[in-house]
């Protein structure tokens, strides 16, 4: 009995609950002694505290053992066994916890804010990953915007059914559909090939298919709740249906092509019936991909074929219509782009374009047109009641494409076409005029189809003029209406009728078939035409800039592009007009053309036009090249007008060009190119007579550079840049190495340069401290160069001079050697004029004194050693250099105390004892060997001795080694060299000499050593 069942189950409950209380009250008790014993426990601490003694220590588990805390049971009587708690009174009399209590709180405030911290994070992560996640949606729906209505109305099925609960099962009709169809499929397949016969089990399978439609409608019917499913069962009857008829018509031929097209238009018909029936999205989807798809099976490449277009219109009309009952303007899209996709697929089939005109091509043609106003027109009337947006408008845009190349493509007479479509868009613009945006629409399919008709029927001259005629009308209706699509049509047009000008502009110049023959010529035409095209996109930019205020933001792009194309019209159309006046002179306009683009730049900001104007020079640079090549010469004499022209044009143009930005369009970006392209201009402008002076006159180019120099310097101290300052430093080293070569050579435009030279260096040195500062930062370089400029001059009129007696670079060498001990001291008038002059090369100079009395060394020892008068003067040259130096010595002087880091008082003293040394070795050779070789060793000796005196001095002391040096020295002269080429009578002369010296000089310097020690003794 079910009652009694009822009270066993009761009474055995009850019995656990008695057993459970029992083990509570146990659990109970256990604990209350527990607690007991550690209350005992604190006692006997409390008490050992207050006697002054050691706690005693608790058990570990006693400090620890839990204390329960009984409750009493709820109103239902369930026992629930209590959680542990911990007792607080018992802990507060331990001091001995407090730290451990206080670390474990701590320690459970640091892992409570750790958790905190981790979702914080999590939530913060889940956050950027929702942005990502909403970013990359955004620019998936922007980047597949055609099918993004597709994607969405899945979703929306998807989401639909999920709210409902229902969303594992939508998931599962769907892949039973799938997987159903396969199956049959297969079945049908192998049946058919090994069981019945093949008509018997296609019949079957049709059986089969309807009676699941049946079933499908029944069950949507009849039972609650199981709509959807009944719908997709529906669709499946109906997707089987058309996998029947396959079988049976091009799979295995059981019927003929024209029944089973029949079959198939009975079974889109059959499921467009159930749809509007049931009122269900999935039948309609199925009725339109069978519908539309299966006949594709029944192509066969002839005429018959096109009864397939009123068959897609037939199918359109029923999606319209069903699209509107179920308030489904997606199913209208889908429709048109299948549709569109069946047409390009049925065009492989068949030949084209159609040459034959009868019923079927002429219905097929209408067809095409009737499904362009059937989803661009009828759609958005019917059944798109909103606003339309750039969504909405991708359909229409996209058919009104679709209708354009097909009927190019499919028929020989698509201008006629296009013509009728323009009127009719036209005429449907009047009707619907109560509704703006689809009026709007049909006024800019008029347009568009009113354009390509003129592509088809008029001259293709004339072509570029028409389209932009014709963008121009829809830009004007665009703006006053405030409709942006009409707009972008226009701006379409536009830019494709530019496109059709030029190209007309380049075919007629390029084919020779063209004369200029009659009233109007070819050139007048095409002078006519691109000065229309012109004044057509001008009067398209001042529209669009009077109504800048109304445009979208991407059309402000749209106008700063048809500007920069007005300045690309500009140049082709002045460039045709000037070469058509004269084809010798027509590249010398660029610089006016430069002009206009440069002007325009600077007044709407171009930036194309802008560097458009800088790139027009370079036909204008290749014209100046041209010209050196057509005249195989440098020379500008030589070549023809234009090219001379063309040089003058485009120095002028881009040595002003600065000047214009700076006062037109300072904020420009290339006025930087600007100035440095007319800085490089200043800078080739005292150089442009420089290549002429080199290859005619060659013997006059010092005199050029310094006058290019002095040009320089003017240009620097106008313009003040440094680049120019460097240029005339430059050119001013130049000159001057140029002139020395020149006065080298002995000609007289090296001396005429010289004293050009000295002109200028003279007058900067003299006037240098007096110049504004200006012109000291200028003439900086050539103020430091003055003091050597001024040695060339003096080296120059010194060969001059002894040229007349006899040239002699050594004497040249001492004057030069004497001028530079002079500048490099303070203590003289020269010497402190040239003070700061000299201040930066001061170490230059001060070595340019030994450099230059080293040279009468150099030159005696390229020289025959006999006595004349060559010799004679080096010897002279050298006599005044030893005496030059010795007296520079004998003092401290500016630059040894300067230089004493580099080369000490004691080496320079060496040098000069070496130097003297090598003078008199000189001087004994020029003698016959006999006298030479004894003399040079007396002489060594001699030499020897003197110095020996010298060191006595106390600040000469270190000289003693030189004098030892210098008696080895004619010891091994004497001994390896000259003994073996002495005759006796020699080397009696010599020893005696050498020995008597000796004797001599060992007496007085022991004497004035005796003395020098008594003194020291003395004093």
């Amino acid at each position: 009995m079910p009652l009694m069942d009822d009270v066993a189950k009761l009474k055995a409950q009850l019995a656990e609950f008695t057993s459970q209380q029992g083990a509570q009250q146990a659990d109970v008790n256990r604990q209350l002694a527990q607690f007991s014993q550690q209350l005992d426990a604190l006692a006997q601490q409390v008490q050992a505290q207050n006697n002054n003694e050691q706690p005693i220590a608790l058990p570990a588990e006693n400090l620890h053992a839990p204390v329960h805390e009984s409750r009493e049971n709820d109103s239902s009587g369930s026992i629930v066994a209590d959680k542990p708690q911990y007792s607080s009174s018992a802990w507060e009399r331990q001091p001995l916890d407090i730290s451990h209590s206080a670390l474990t709180s701590s320690l459970s405030e640091q892992q409570t804010s750790v958790v905190a911290k981790s979702p914080a994070r999590q939530s913060a992560l889940s956050a950027m990953v929702t942005q990502l996640a909403d970013a990359i949606g955004e620019f998936s729906a922007s980047a597949f915007a055609p099918i993004s209505g597709l994607t969405e109305q899945a979703k929306e099925f998807y989401q639909h059914y999920q709210s409902k609960g229902l969303g594992p099962v939508f998931l599962m009709t769907v892949a039973g559909i799938i997987t159903l169809t396969l199956g049959f499929g297969y079945l049908l397949q192998f049946s058919i090939n090994n069981w019945f016969s093949e008509l018997g089990k296609a019949l079957l399978g049709l059986g089969v298919a309807n009676s699941i439609i049946v079933g499908g409608v029944f069950i949507r019917q009849k039972r609650p709740g199981m709509q959807d499913f009944g719908s997709g069962l529906v669709g499946l009857g109906l997707i089987l249906n058309y996998l029947c008829l396959y079988f049976l018509g091009p799979y295995f031929n059981l019927i003929p092509d024209i029944a089973c097209f029949g079959l198939l238009l009975l079974n889109t018909i059959l499921g467009y019936s159930l749809s509007f029936k049931l009122d269900t999205k999935v039948v309609a989807i199925v009725a339109l991909l069978g519908g539309s798809l299966a006949p594709l099976m029944l192509l066969d490449g002839g005429q018959t074929p096109l009864l397939y277009l009123p068959y897609l219109m037939l199918i359109g009309i029923c999606s319209m219509v069903q699209s509107h009952k179920l308030a489904w303007p997606i199913l209208i899209e889908i429709t048109a782009l299948l549709h569109i996709a069946c047409i390009q697929i049925l065009s492989l089939f068949i030949q084209l374009p159609l040459s034959v005109i009868d019923w079927q091509t002429g219905l097929a043609v209408l067809m095409i047109n009737g499904l362009f106003y059937l989803y661009s027109i009828a759609s958005l009337l019917f059944v798109i009641k909103s606003a339309l947006t750039p969504r909405l408008l991708a359909v229409p845009i996209a058919l009104m494409v679709f209708t354009l190349y097909t009927l190019t493509e499919w028929s020989i007479f698509a201008g006629e076409l296009f013509a009728l479509n323009a009127l009719l868009c036209g005429l449907l613009y009047w009707v619907i005029k109560r509704d703006k945006d689809i009026s709007a629409l049909a006024l800019a399919f008029a347009g568009s189809f009113a354009g390509f008709a003129a592509l088809f029927l008029l001259s293709v001259e004339l072509m570029g003029l028409v389209l932009l005629l014709e963008g121009l009308l829809l830009l004007w209706i665009g703006c006053k209406q405030l409709f942006s699509p009409i707009r972008a049509e226009a701006y379409v047009l536009l830019v494709l009728g530019i496109i059709g000008s030029f190209a007309n502009v380049f075919d007629v110049l390029a084919l020779s078939r063209y004369d200029n023959d009659g009233l109007l010529g070819y050139q007048a035409l095409l002078i006519i035409s691109m000065t229309l095209t012109c004044a057509m996109t001008f009067v398209a930019q001042k529209l669009l800039s009077r109504h800048q205020a109304d445009l979208m933001q991407f059309e402000h792009l749209v106008v700063r592009f048809i500007r920069e194309l007005l300045g690309v019209l500009y140049t082709v159309t002045l460039l045709l007009i000037s070469f058509f006046i004269t084809e010798q002179y027509w590249l010398n306009t660029l610089p006016l053309i430069s002009f206009l683009l440069l002007y325009m730049s600077a007044k709407y900001t171009l930036r194309f036009s802008e560097v458009l104007a800088w790139l027009l020079q370079l036909p204008l640079l290749g014209l100046v090249i041209f010209g050196m090549i057509d005249a195989d010469s440098l020379s500008f004499a030589d070549q023809a007008m234009n090219a001379k022209l063309a040089r003058f044009e485009l120095f002028i143009g881009l040595l002003l060009a600065y000047y214009w930005y700076k006062k037109y369009y300072a904020n420009a970006k290339l006025i930087h190119v600007a100035y440095y392209v007319q800085l490089a201009c200043y800078l080739a402008l005292p150089l442009l007579l420089l290549p002429k002076v080199i290859r005619s006159y060659p013997d006059y180019i010092a005199i050029s550079l310094w006058l290019s120099s002095m040009m320089s310097l003017g240009l620097a101290y106008f313009i003040n840049h440094k680049s120019l300052r460097y240029e005339s430093q430059i050119l001013t080293v130049l000159a001057t190495m140029v002139t020395a070569a020149m006065c080298l050579a002995e000609l007289w435009q090296g001396l005429a340069a010289l004293t050009i030279g000295l002109l200028l260096l003279g007058l900067i040195s003299v006037r240098y401290v007096q110049l504004p500062k200006k012109w000291q930062q200028i003439t900086t370089l050539q103020w430091h160069i003055a003091p050597y400029y001024i040695a060339l001059v003096i080296a120059v009129l010194s060969q001059t001079l002894t040229n007349l007696i006899h040239p002699s670079w050594a004497i040249t060498a001492l004057i030069i050697c004497g001028y530079f001990s002079v500048i490099t001291e303070r203590n003289t008038r020269i010497g402190q004029h040239f003070k700061q002059a000299l201040a930066p090369s001061y170490s230059l100079a001060y070595f340019a004194i030994f450099a230059c009395a080293i040279l009468p060394i150099l030159f005696h020892s390229e020289t025959q050693l006999t006595l004349n008068i060559d010799n004679v003067l080096t010897n002279l040259a050298e006599l005044g250099v030893l005496i030059l130096l010795g007296r520079y010595l004998l003092t401290a002087r500016l630059g040894i105390r300067a230089h004493r880091k580099i080369i000490s008082y004691v080496t320079l003293k060496w040098a000069w004892h070496a130097l003297l040394v090598i003078s008199y070795l000189l001087w004994s050779y020029q003698f016959d060997l006999i006298i030479a070789a004894p003399m040079s060793a007396v002489l060594l000796v001699v030499h020897a001795s003197v110095v020996m005196f010298i060191s006595l001095r106390p600040q000469q002391a270190s000289l003693v080694r030189l004098a030892a040096l210098l008696f080895a020295l004619a010891c091994i002269k004497v001994i390896v060299v000259d003994m073996a080429s002495f005759e006796l009578i020699q080397k009696i002369v010599a020893f005696i000499l050498i020995g008597v010296i000796l004797l001599t000089v060992a007496y007085f310097y022991q004497k004035a050593k005796n003395s020098q020690l008594a003194d020291d003794l003395t004093a």
